[in-house]
């Protein structure tokens, strides 16, 4: 079996997609598999999938046209398997508005959002466009000024406007339907962004998490319900806030990296999965 590990893009992820996606190639060679990389850009976005020869594309791919469900699409039309999610699931997954709809009608704790800024009635509030991650374009509040800067920065964007719910934050991997265990992060910067993410020693990890049990259940509760309500494949990455012993959820990741900082492994290896297992598991 030949397999192409896409990755690169075109999204503002597109270094983060490119690490993951190198050191995917790296292990799947190093397992024996027949495995090359293709840099997705510009101007071989459509091209690379039809023109390259592969029985399987591995997607290494984060953000829009990668983890969006378009890409997805290609691939169906062209009947080529891939890993991970499908069309649809991507798709939602990648809205973060969509997603807070049903991960609370499934009975999954969120923060507060506002319509618009005219709703907002305390502060500090988080402004963030619905369909980025690596926290790019997150803006934390604290005025209508600011919500009005952030506004006009983002121009252009679907954006959500949120509560800003301050506390310990924790992430959940979900591997074929089953949780793989609870971390938590701590940034030393005390914010969780771009660079506190994809900076070796920017961030402490506790994993297993050492919270109560009622948490750690809570948080692997969630993330299975929403991994299963929106009918996600492979493996997803859902990301809360503690506060007050109550698990906020805040998003889900449908190709969560797989870099050198990057979380999925470490919480795969909770479940007694080293990198490669967990690489072969993905592509199987």
């Amino acid at each position: 079996m030949k397999i192409a590990v896409f990755m690169g893009g075109v999204s503002s992820e597109r270094e983060v997609s490119l690490r993951t996606g190198k050191a995917i190639l790296e292990s799947l060679i190093r397992q024996g598999y027949d495995a090359y990389g293709v840099d997705l850009k510009e101007d071989n976005l459509l091209k690379a999938f039809i023109e390259n020869t592969y029985d399987l594309a591995y997607l290494a791919l984060h953000g829009e046209f990668g983890e969006d469900g378009r890409i997805q699409a290609v691939l169906d039309i062209i009947k080529k398997p891939y890993t991970g999610s499908g069309v649809t699931p991507s798709a939602i997954a990648m809205d973060k508005n969509m997603t807070k709809i049903i991960a609370e009608k499934a009975g999954i704790r969120i923060p507060r959002s506002y319509r618009d800024k005219s709703e907002i009635d305390s502060y500090p509030v988080v402004v963030k466009p619905t369909t980025e991650g690596s926290s790019v374009g997150l803006y934390i509040c604290n005025g209508i000024e600011e919500v009005e800067k952030a506004l006009d920065n983002l121009k252009g964007k679907n954006i959500l406007i949120e509560e800003f719910v301050s506390g310990e934050e924790l992430t959940v991997g979900v591997l074929k339907g089953e949780p793989l265990g609870v971390l938590k992060i701590t940034p030393k910067s005390g914010l969780y962004d771009y660079q506190s993410k994809y900076t070796s020693g920017m961030t402490e990890y506790e994993y297993p998490a050492m919270v109560s049990k009622d948490v750690y259940d809570e948080a692997m509760d969630f993330s299975q319900k929403i991994h299963q309500e929106l009918g996600l494949g492979g493996v997803s990455r859902s990301d809360f806030i503690l506060k007050d012993g109550k698990v906020y959820f805040l998003e889900v990741n449908t190709c969560p990296g797989m870099t050198e900082t990057s979380l999925v492994p470490k919480l795969a290896t909770l479940k007694g999965y080293s990198f490669d297992d967990l690489v072969k598991k993905i592509m199987q």
